[in-house]
């Protein structure tokens, strides 16, 4: 409902949020989509990081996990983030250089 709230506003070029309260509510709005969007973003790396480490760790799932598959699981998990951190900042630097 916030997502076609803020498009409406922001591609019809309504006035209506001018008038409600200035610059502060196109300035939560922005906030609160921002806010949304890095949910959805961390939701999507939770989602492919137990994907692809509970695929490549665990043969066969059962109650417990063995001490192998923890440290498989550890290990790849670490590698996932630190591979996201390096694609981050990566382009964070060519974001950067195009300003």
């Amino acid at each position: 409902a916030l997502l076609k709230f803020a498009c409406a506003v922001f591609l019809c070029g309504s006035d209506s949020v001018g008038k409600m309260d200035g610059k502060s509510t196109k300035e939560d709005i922005m906030q609160a989509l921002k806010e949304e969007s890095d949910r959805e973003f961390m939701k999507d790396i939770l989602n492919s990081l137990s994907t692809k480490c509970f695929t490549k760790c665990v043969s066969k799932p059962g109650e417990r996990l063995d001490k192998a598959e923890q440290t498989c699981l550890a290990k790849c998990v670490d590698r996932f983030l630190d591979s996201r951190a390096v694609v981050f900042e990566t382009m964070q630097e060519r974001g950067s250089s195009r300003d």
